[in-house]
């Protein structure tokens, strides 16, 4: 059997995409290290909001759960999708040794998206309870924020695409520098929607937990008793860059960005197609940009919401598209331990992903109590898995149909 090595060889020859540092904010703390170490241990960051996590005050009788993120900032803002966004920037430039770099300029771009605009200026707004600064309330303030502080001259793009928007930030930031656009470019999201008008919608939806007894089992992906998910904050910057600009430098390359892919499943709104037909024609599209066989994936990261309907839908994709080899593939999702960040799950999953390759161990699906037979994967059941890992699907849905796969490799 030929390999994906010996078939690229062969291949016409491009601009391969590296990942050269990571930021992130997650409901564990701000860094990179903090939180890695926290989801690999497979603990749980979910617990019981107050009134400060809210930012409202909570009417007499009304509980939530969540997982918030750590609101201090050097900022000056007070929006927290801005300012997430920027610690994570500044601690992936950190990583990549570009933080003072002149090299960026022209050749330097970023593509930083959010699921919404900032929620807590639009509510100080509505209020009226002081003047807000009018950039805050755009979609595109984090990726302006982040332009402006690299004085980066190259584009500055903000993608909307609900729950799969932070993985398509990145894809799109793939293609800028594989089309020559940029040599280096910062690709990520933020998202901080802790607020009770979308506490309030997604209880209506119907895909929140419910019955649960201890906040930081109430998400449960892929087990037979889940009811839903929770909400977090949160937001990863990844710096992606030309490999032979990398070379170039000699930065410390942490892994390849392969392939990606979007696609959409027309089926409605919140609804999915339940046999996950759109997303199995997308898995092996993207493996076949990548010159990837099935066999050779060695694991996945999944979207895994912990809803009835998306985790059956996710599993029967995996498998229409893997084939045989979904039996060994092993699957993850970190929702249960720091909650469904929205807009930020994609990128902040996908760091996560990165961090799987360079310590070569999937992180725990945790949660995981009672095997669902329709959900018939490996899971990597509540405890983190050493093991030999060179290619990762990364998968994301999003409300609306929205759909991105993307490949990394060691």
């Amino acid at each position: 059997m030929s390999t994906s090595a010996d078939r690229s060889a062969n291949s016409p020859s491009s601009r391969q995409v590296v990942v050269t540092g990571i930021g992130l904010v997650t409901p564990f703390g701000a860094g990179r290290e903090v939180s890695w170490s926290a989801i690999r241990d497979g603990q749980s960051a979910v617990r019981w909001l107050d009134a400060a996590d809210l930012n409202s005050a909570l009417p007499d009788g009304v509980q939530w759960v969540g997982a918030s993120a750590p609101r201090e900032s050097p900022s000056a803002s007070s929006e927290p999708v801005l300012s997430l966004a920027l610690i994570a920037a500044r601690e992936a430039m950190s990583q990549a040794q570009l933080s003072s770099s002149p090299i960026l300029s022209e050749r330097g771009g970023c593509v930083i998206g959010t699921s919404k605009l900032g929620l807590r200026s639009f509510a100080r707004a509505m209020r009226q309870t002081s003047n807000v600064p009018h950039e805050l309330l755009w979609p595109n303030a984090a990726a302006l924020a982040v332009a402006a502080e690299w004085k980066l001259n190259g584009p500055a793009l903000c993608p909307v695409a609900a729950c799969a928007t932070g993985l398509v930030s990145l894809i799109r930031g793939a293609d800028l520098i594989r089309s020559g656009e940029c040599d280096v470019v910062l690709a990520g999201s933020s998202d901080a929607s802790l607020v009770p008008i979308v506490l309030g919608s997604f209880q209506r939806l119907g895909v929140m937990a419910r019955g649960f007894d201890e906040p930081a089992s109430a998400c449960r992906p892929f087990d037979a008793e889940r009811s839903g998910f929770v909400i977090g904050e949160g937001a990863a910057v990844l710096v992606l860059e030309d490999r032979a600009h990398a070379a170039a430098r000699e930065a410390t390359v942490l892994a390849e960005f392969v392939a990606g892919g979007m696609a959409s499943d027309p089926s409605g709104l919140t609804q999915v197609d339940p046999e996950g037909a759109s997303l199995t024609w997308l898995i092996r599209v993207v493996l076949r940009r990548a010159n990837v066989l099935p066999e050779e994936i060695d694991a996945l990261n999944l979207h895994g919401t912990a809803t009835r309907a998306n985790d059956v839908a996710e599993t029967r994709a995996v498998r229409a598209a893997l084939g045989a080899a979904a039996d060994r593939v092993a699957c993850s999702s970190q929702k249960g331990a720091i909650g469904h960040l929205l807009g930020a799950a994609g990128s902040v999953e996908a760091a996560l992903t990165v961090l799987s390759l360079r310590d070569q161990i999937l992180p725990p699906t945790i949660n995981l109590r009672t095997p669902d037979p329709e959900c018939d994967l490996d899971y990597v059941a509540n405890t983190a898995r050493p093991m030999r890992l060179r290619n990762i699907l990364k998968v994301s849905l999003g409300f609306g149909g929205h759909l991105a796969v993307g490949l990394f490799r060691r």
